[in-house]
């Protein structure tokens, strides 16, 4: 793996704590460049559930610079792709343009985070109040909220991204300034780039963006949550069951990170997965069924969702409990071991592929490590798990003490008795 071009990675730091990443890849014919801020629902109050979300709405709603329109059209008369995106733990800006239109793609982003006017207000509270009600309409979006609603209680972790009507409609052109800036300061940004772009004019962009921007040190974002474990109903005039099962899984830096990772790979991770295996193709109780690992900055969750016909909820729930205790208490076989490794390492070496990807993958690696982690380092991480470290994570974290699992479904839906995990 020593012949990834990780080595031609080249960071810079402003006077002002600014970070800069660049990744020049000469085989391609764009660059796409981010700016990632530390920053998300994580760092909400709970007045402020949506806050983070609604302020990433409004940077296209017109600068000082720019109309709405104009933010466009600079963008996609030169066939290039602008947009933005908000989670728990950070919130990025980004920008997609062929090689010889990097620098128009970068005046653009700077303009919308240094010179946004954080205008329409009321137009765009009603658009996101939409999208907050489309999530009723997507079950198995709205299960995802509320499991980890049910799994971090009274957390900022366990509140939708968006937020909630009720929040969302109190906010006030105040709320995003200072919002803005408290977050959106250098020390708290990293500006990344990969693709085909000119260094040094890139370079002289982003400091001539930023160079002049005053820091100040953004707070600590959230605390370690309370795990809470046990069942939750959840009625809806819906036609299937949502089952979402969810453990307390390791945070982004932990080293147990890779066996969960492998885990769920083995549970629900493709088509040759223990769950897809036996309750879609033998049972064909589910058209969907997979397992996921989320991680944040002090904890993760693994999760499983599985979306059934009300009668073949208990069926379902049964073989899944009995798939994790079999995978719990048996050692797994070397042959499968070696397959859920291979399917994780092409994930991440096909997915690095991108410009994209790669531009994500530095500038997170900076906002929560303070590095980049070298991807012959991940691979290594990954092929040094063994049957028996798998095997001992699996006993230690699935276990039911330590079960969350959240039904979602129509009328009459309640807790399925006398299944033991």
């Amino acid at each position: 793996m020593n012949d990834l071009p990780h080595a031609d990675i080249k960071l810079h730091r402003l006077d002002n704590g600014f970070t800069i990443a660049m990744e020049r890849l000469p085989y391609v014919h764009s660059a796409t460049a981010g700016v990632w801020i530390k920053t998300g629902s994580a760092a909400e109050t709970p007045g402020q559930a949506g806050l983070a979300h609604f302020l990433e709405h409004l940077f296209f709603k017109g600068t000082r610079n720019r109309t709405v329109h104009q933010i466009m059209d600079d963008i996609e008369r030169r066939g290039g792709y602008i947009n933005a995106g908000t989670s728990r733990e950070y919130t990025n800006l980004y920008v997609r343009m062929l090689e010889e239109y990097v620098e128009e793609g970068l005046d653009v982003l700077f303009d919308i985070l240094n010179n946004s006017r954080f205008q329409d207000i009321e137009k765009e509270r009603g658009v996101i109040l939409e999208e907050i009600a489309s999530v009723e309409d997507t079950p198995d979006e709205l299960s995802h909220d509320l499991l980890s609603e049910y799994h971090w209680p009274d957390h900022p972790l366990g509140r939708p991204v968006s937020g909630y009507a009720e929040t969302v409609a109190t906010f006030r052109t105040k709320d995003f300034r200072s919002f803005y800036d408290t977050w959106y300061t250098p020390s708290n940004m990293v500006f990344s780039i990969a693709g085909k772009f000119d260094e040094e004019k890139v370079l002289r962009k982003v400091e001539t963006a930023m160079c002049k921007k005053k820091n100040a040190p953004a707070p600590a974002m959230s605390n370690q949550p309370r795990f809470q474990s046990g069942v939750k109903i959840a009625e809806r005039p819906i036609s299937q069951t949502h089952i979402g099962l969810a453990f307390p899984g390791p945070s982004a830096t932990d080293d147990d990170r890779f066996k969960c990772n492998m885990l769920t790979g083995a549970l629900g991770g493709g088509g040759t997965a223990r769950l897809f295996e036996i309750i879609r193709e033998k049972e064909g109780l589910a058209y969907s069924v997979y397992a996921y690992h989320t991680s944040h900055i002090h904890t993760g969750m693994m999760g499983i969702y599985e979306a059934v016909a009300p009668q073949n909820c208990e069926r379902a729930l049964s073989l899944t409990f009995e798939e994790i205790r079999r995978i719990r208490e048996h050692p797994m076989e070397e042959e499968e071991l070696e397959c859920v490794r291979q399917q994780l390492k092409g994930s991440i070496l096909m997915a690095m592929e991108g410009t994209q990807t790669r531009m994500a993958y530095m500038a997170k690696g900076l906002l929560f490590q303070n590095r980049i982690p070298p991807v012959p380092e991940i691979i290594a991480n990954i092929n040094a798990v063994t049957v028996e470290n798998l095997q001992e994570y699996a006993g230690r974290s699935l276990t039911r003490d330590s079960c969350a699992l959240l039904l979602l479904g129509p009328a009459g839906t309640e807790a399925v008795n006398g299944i033991e995990l």
